[in-house]
């Protein structure tokens, strides 16, 4: 019994770090798109969308 709760507490904590190690990256201004650094010819990259306004 004490087990699974010992794999919900490990489970939650590796959940909580991805989402925490998220929110840090976005906060910094670093995104999860791989287009090399040319921003302007991607689509994902928030600094090609202010370029287009």
């Amino acid at each position: 019994m004490w087990l699974s709760y010992v794999l919900i507490v490990l489970i939650a904590a590796a959940f909580i770090s991805v989402v925490a190690v998220g929110i840090r990256n976005k906060r910094q201004g670093k995104s999860s798109c791989s287009c090399g650094g040319n921003c302007g010819a991607c689509g994902c990259c928030p600094s090609a969308k202010k370029n287009e306004k």
